[in-house]
C-alpha cells in the first residue's frame, strides 16, 4: 500500500417452458458467452443474454435449469432489461437492434445504433436508454412502443448505464478515456488521462461530465443503490505515470469502485465521492466487470473477470469509513498554512489497498470470465463467461450452484488463446491481464513507459488488430518476427497451421515475463497467436450502408494521391502500413530516436490518442496540427475541407 502511495420479469408462464428446444446450436458457434443478466420481476426467471449463441436463456431460478432459449434471428444479444411482463434486449454490431420480447415472442424492434451493449429504464418504465458503445451516444426511446426519441452523444464508447430513482438524470458510463498522453510543447506537463460519467438530463438532453480520478478507466459495470442515492463503478486505475519495472502492490493496475453521490449532481464535483481499491494488499482483484447491490443497499456485488471471484462488499461499513476521514480546513490554519498543510486523507483512498481490509470477502467462483452479475431475493447471479455456465450464489450461506447454458464447450486454440488474454491469473499475484491494458485486444488510451525500449520514453498502448501481419512489433520496432513473417508469406492462413511451428509475436512472450512477471508458457502463449491472428476489424461508424461515405470517396482519392503521399507509408495491400520505420518529424523530450514503426490504420476510428505519445485526440488534428504526411508529400497545402475529406477517409478503414 505504502509503496503505491509514496510513488503514485419479464415474468415467463409454464407454457412458455417448451417453446423453445433447449440448448439450441447457433450456426457458426456452439459457445453461448453470458453477457448480460437480468430477473424477472417476482425473482423467479433469469435471462442470459448469450452473445455468443446469439439467444436469450430464460432459467429458472429455483430449479437452476434453462427451460427455454429466445433466438434473435441472427443478432447477438449484448444486453437484457426487464420491465413488469416485457423483457427489452439490445445487441448486433453496425446495424443494432433493440428488442422488444413479450411470452417468448419478439413483438417489436428499433434501430439501436453501433453495437447496442447496455440497457437502462426508467423507474416508471416509461423511456429506455440504450448505450451505443461504437455510435458513441445514448438512445432515448419511448416504451414500450420503441419510438425514438433522441440520441445524445457521449464521450467515448458508452458501455452502460442507471436512471435515478425520481427519474430526472441518466448516468453513463464512459469506458475509455478520450484525452491526449503528452504535450510535446510542455516538458513540465502534467498528463491527465482519465474516463468520464456523462450526467444526462432527461428533460432536455443536456449533459455534464463527471471526472473520474487519473487512470480510470475499462469501465464495465453500473449499479445504483436501492434508495437512489449512490452509483457504484468499477474500474481500473491505471498507474501509467510510472515505468513498468514490477508488477507487485499495483505497481501498474488497481481495480477499484467509483461511488457518486447523486443528491450532489448539481455540485462543483457534480457528486463524486470517491474510488476506493477492491485489491488486497499483495493480491489482485484484475479488471472488476458487472456490479449489482442488495435490496437493502447494505452489501456491493462485484464479478471480477480477471480473477474468477465475486467481491462481497460492505457497503455500510465502507461509507461509514469514507465519512470519518478527517478534512484539513486550510482557511482556519491561515496564511501559507498550503506549503505545511498534511495531505487530505480523501486523496489517499484510491492509492489504499488496506482501506476494505475487514469490509470485503473474495469468493472463488467455478469457470472462467466472471462478468454479468445479477441479484434476486438472496441469491447472487455471476455469468462465467468463457464458461458458458451461470454461478448462483446464495448470500446467506455463500453455497455455490453451477446452471449449464448448454453442453460443455469445447474451446479451440483461438478460444483458449482469449482465455488466457483475460486470465489475470497467470500474472503474479493476479494484479493484471493482458486485456487489461489491451481490453479487446485494443488499446486502453494510456502512454506507457516499458522496459523493453529503455526507460523513461513512454509509449502509446497499440492495438494488437493485424499484430501477427504488420510485425516488427512495438514503435520502435523491437520485436521483430522473422520466422513467422516467412511462415506467413509461405502459407495459406490457416491458422492452426502455421502458429504451431512458429514461436509467435516475441511481445506476447516478453510481456508475460516483463509486464505480468510469470514465466511465459509456450502453449498458452500460442493460443493467444492464434487468438490475435483471427482477430476481425469492426465496422467503421463513419461508413454509409456498409460502403465509403461521398466525403471519404474524395477522402480517398487525397490518400492515393502521388503528390500527397499517405499511401507511401500506408499502401492500402497490405493493412495500410508498409512495416518500416518513419521518421516523420515527432521525436520529442523523452525519445531516444526520431523515426517509429508505421502502424496499420484499420480501425484508427477506435484507437485514439494519436501518434507514438499519442498526442493528438482527433485525426483532424493530426494532419491540421501535426501536419503529418508533410515528410513524404504536401498534407500541409491541403484545405481544412480537403483535411476533412481525407479524415473521412481514414477513420472509415
Amino acid at each position: 500500500m505504502r509503496r503505491i502511495i509514496l510513488t503514485i420479469a419479464f415474468y415467463i408462464t409454464a407454457g412458455l417452458a417448451a417453446a423453445a428446444p433447449l440448448f439450441a446450436q447457433n450456426s457458426e458457434t456452439h459457445y453461448r458467452g453470458p453477457h448480460s443478466l437480468a430477473v424477472s420481476a417476482d425473482g423467479k426467471f433469469l435471462y442470459s443474454a448469450n452473445s455468443d449463441a446469439g439467444e436469450i436463456a430464460v432459467i429458472d431460478a429455483e430449479s437452476n435449469t434453462v427451460k427455454s432459449t429466445i433466438s434473435l434471428n441472427g443478432t447477438a444479444p449484448y444486453a437484457v432489461a426487464v420491465n413488469g411482463s416485457i423483457l427489452y434486449a439490445a445487441g448486433g454490431k453496425e446495424n443494432g437492434k433493440l428488442f422488444k420480447i413479450e411470452n417468448g415472442k419478439i413483438t417489436g424492434t428499433a434501430d439501436a445504433g453501433h453495437t447496442p451493449i447496455g440497457i437502462a429504464l426508467s423507474p416508471d418504465g416509461k423511456k429506455g436508454y440504450v448505450c451505443s458503445q461504437f455510435s458513441t451516444d445514448v438512445w432515448e426511446y419511448d416504451l414500450p412502443e420503441l419510438k425514438t426519441v433522441r440520441k445524445i452523444k457521449a464521450v467515448r464508447e458508452p458501455r452502460c448505464a442507471v436512471v435515478t430513482n425520481d427519474g430526472k438524470y441518466v448516468l453513463v458510463c464512459n469506458s475509455i478515456p478520450f484525452d491526449i498522453g503528452n504535450k510535446p510543447e510542455d516538458p513540465d506537463a502534467m498528463i491527465d488521462v482519465a474516463a468520464e460519467i456523462s450526467v444526462i438530463s432527461t428533460a432536455d438532453g443536456s449533459v455534464k461530465q463527471i471526472r473520474l480520478p487519473n487512470g480510470s478507466g475499462s469501465l464495465h459495470g453500473i449499479a445504483l443503490s436501492p434508495d437512489g442515492r449512490y452509483v457504484y463503478i468499477t474500474e481500473i486505475l491505471a498507474r501509467f505515470q510510472i515505468p513498468t519495472t514490477q508488477v507487485e502492490r499495483g505497481w501498474m493496475n488497481t481495480a477499484g469502485v467509483a461511488i457518486i453521490d447523486t443528491t450532489q449532481l448539481d455540485s462543483k464535483n457534480h457528486g463524486f465521492v470517491n474510488t476506493v481499491l477492491l485489491d488486497d494488499v499483495d493480491l489482485g482483484a484484475a479488471n472488476p466487470w458487472g456490479i449489482t447491490v442488495s435490496a437493502d443497499g447494505k452489501t456491493i456485488y462485484i464479478a471480477v473477470a480477471g480473477t474468477s471471484e465475486l467481491l462481497v462488499i460492505d457497503a455500510e461499513g465502507m461509507h461509514k469509513k469514507l465519512a470519518a476521514l478527517p478534512v484539513y480546513d486550510m482557511q482556519a490554519a491561515g496564511d501559507g498554512a498550503e506549503n505545511e498543510a498534511p495531505h487530505n486523507p480523501a486523496n489517499d483512498v484510491p492509492n489504499d489497498l488496506a482501506f476494505l481490509v475487514g469490509l470485503k470477502k473474495r469468493i472463488v467462483l467455478d469457470g472462467k470470465g466472471a462478468r454479468a452479475v445479477a441479484r434476486a431475493g438472496n441469491n447472487v447471479f455471476v455469468g462465467m463467461y468463457f464458461s458458458d455456465t451461470v454461478c448462483k450464489i446464495d448470500t446467506a450461506t455463500l453455497a455455490k450452484t453451477e446452471i449449464a447454458l448448454g453442453p460443455k464447450p469445447e474451446w479451440t486454440s483461438e478460444r483458449r488463446g482469449e482465455v488466457w488474454w483475460n486470465d489475470a491469473t497467470l500474472c503474479f499475484q493476479k494484479w493484471q491481464s493482458c486485456a487489461s491494458c489491451h481490453p479487446d485486444a485494443r488499446m486502453d488510451g494510456y502512454n506507457w513507459d516499458l522496459m523493453n525500449d529503455d526507460l523513461g520514453n513512454p509509449k502509446n498502448a497499440k492495438s494488437l488488430l493485424y499484430s501477427h501481419k504488420t510485425t516488427p512489433s512495438m514503435w520502435e520496432g523491437v520485436r521483430d518476427n522473422p520466422e513467422l513473417d516467412k511462415r506467413l508469406k509461405l502459407t495459406d492462413p490457416k491458422r492452426e497451421e502455421w502458429h504451431t511451428d512458429t514461436q509467435g509475436l516475441q511481445c506476447i512472450r516478453t510481456g508475460f515475463k516483463y509486464i505480468q512477471f510469470a514465466t511465459p508458457d509456450e502453449a498458452k502463449c500460442r493460443d493467444i497467436d492464434a487468438y490475435l491472428a483471427a482477430m476481425k476489424p469492426a465496422a467503421s461508424p463513419y461508413l454509409v450502408k456498409g460502403g465509403l461515405s461521398e466525403r471519404a470517396k474524395r477522402g480517398k482519392k487525397i490518400f492515393e494521391d502521388e503528390k500527397i503521399g499517405c499511401a507511401v507509408c500506408h499502401p492500402a495491400e497490405t493493412y495500410f502500413t508498409d512495416r518500416k520505420m518513419h521518421d516523420v518529424n515527432t521525436k520529442c523530450y523523452f525519445d531516444r530516436r526520431s523515426d517509429f514503426d508505421t502502424p496499420t490504420l484499420m480501425e484508427s476510428w477506435r484507437t485514439a490518442p494519436y501518434l507514438h505519445d499519442g498526442r493528438y485526440k482527433t485525426m483532424r488534428d493530426v494532419f491540421k496540427l501535426g501536419r503529418h504526411g508533410d515528410v513524404e508529400g504536401d498534407v500541409g497545402g491541403l484545405t481544412d475541407e480537403q483535411i476533412d475529406d481525407l479524415c473521412e477517409y481514414v477513420l472509415s478503414l
